[in-house]
């Protein structure tokens, strides 16, 4: 009797398992957290799944020479299973590119502390015969380029032109600079707005995508799951990196309203958040590690308040702007007004410009220790504007506006 029962459960479970769908690669996988020692895999799966990330030197060796190192998606000590997947590779060396794979088993049952079973691996390389690469950050670089994109509200048409040709060039990076979405009611609005695009374009050219979030980001029924899509280094929406001679500034603009704005159903807590992160700004420019750097660049989607300027604006001069103008920013990139702007007499309480980045247009950044270069171009790769920055410690520019 015995028998016939463990026979019969086995059938139910065999049963069971073949009419569970494979695991498959839902969307990504995209580059997050790119650092000098390491960087995120983020991705999604059809159905809930156990994760993990597969690692080799890109030294010309076949992916299956050797056994490659595996990373987890891990959580206090325990291997996370589910849909939504952020591995973290770590121990690299700085300026080096690897290669990798993504690899998955699906949950075919969970019993909880009884047993789990997972199905057979299934990985990126099924279907993709090459690995994805991914290079770690190098303050030692000489020259950088990076991109930027923002208020894309969901047009993804529009951000495929844009990163057509990211691919060839290759970028360092690809910024984010805000309001990607009008809001953000469910996560498959992030993937089907412009993150899938982005995926398809960046990823297998190994280009690391750095976020900022905007105003409209703060809204919608997912928007608190922000930070599961685009984690960071601190653990909040705003964070700090360095890339060749350039820091970067990653900061949150936080809401353009009063927190007691009718339209926030009384959920919204942005000042508390912008005067939390104003302390960490404070911190950062005073480290060795922002000193030492020959440039700075503060990415911020939201620009500093000028006299007709809304709350969010006005918050944004009053705490960030102090700090900065102690800190030697070389220069600001905005978007938010959906049209180009070049500020740069101290209308805005800088003492530094400010180039606000149109709906439309990207923005390429080029730099190095001598200066940056700003580039408008437009959808059809036509440049619009020009600006050069000389470093302040360019003999040859006295006077940095352009």
């Amino acid at each position: 009797m015995k028998r016939f029962l463990f026979l019969c459960a086995a059938s139910l479970l065999a049963a069971a398992a073949c009419g569970q769908p494979s695991v498959r690669i839902a969307h990504g996988p995209y580059l997050q957290q790119v650092s000098e020692d390491g960087f995120t895999v983020v991705w999604t799966t059809t159905v809930d799944a156990a994760a993990w990330v597969e690692v080799a030197p890109d030294d010309g060796t076949h992916f299956y020479a050797e056994e490659r190192p595996k990373y987890y998606d891990t959580h206090i000590g325990k291997r996370r299973t589910g849909q939504l997947h952020r591995v973290r590779v770590g121990g690299l060396r700085p300026g080096t590119t690897y290669r990798y794979r993504i690899m998955q088993q699906a949950v075919l049952r969970d019993e909880g502390n009884k047993r789990v079973i997972l199905g057979e691996g299934y990985g990126s390389d099924i279907l993709k015969h090459e690995p994805y690469r991914a290079t770690t950050l190098d303050p030692s670089r000489e020259r950088i380029e990076c991109w930027v994109v923002n208020d894309i509200h969901g047009r993804d048409s529009i951000l495929r032109q844009l990163l057509a040709d990211a691919p060839e060039r290759r970028p360092d990076f690809v910024c984010f600079n805000g309001d990607m979405l009008t809001q953000i009611e469910s996560v498959s609005e992030l993937f089907d707005g412009y993150l899938d695009t982005a995926a398809e374009l960046l990823s297998p050219a190994g280009i690391p995508i750095f976020a900022t979030r905007g105003n409209h980001e703060n809204r919608g029924s997912a928007s608190h799951r922000y930070l599961d899509y685009f984690p960071t280094p601190t653990g909040e929406a705003y964070y700090a990196f360095r890339q060749g001679p350039v820091f970067f500034l990653m900061l949150d603009c936080g809401e353009d309203k009063p927190d007691s704005d009718i339209r926030y159903y009384g959920l919204a807590a942005t000042d508390a958040y912008r005067a939390q992160e104003a302390e960490w700004l404070r911190q950062v420019v005073a480290s060795d590690a922002y000193r030492e750097a020959p440039l700075h660049v503060v990415f911020l989607h939201m620009v500093p308040g000028g006299k007709s300027s809304w709350h969010g604006e006005q918050e944004i001069r009053r705490l960030f702007v102090p700090i900065l103008n102690e800190a030697e920013v070389d220069v600001m990139l905005c978007g938010h007004y959906h049209r180009y702007g070049w500020i740069d007499d101290g209308s805005r309480g800088t003492n530094f410009p400010i180039l606000i980045n149109s709906n439309r247009d990207k923005l390429v950044v080029k730099a190095d220790r001598r200066g940056i270069d700003l580039e408008v171009i437009d959808p059809a790769g036509t440049t619009l504007k020009r600006h050069r920055i000389d470093s302040r410690s360019a003999d040859t520019a006295p006077d940095r506006r352009p």
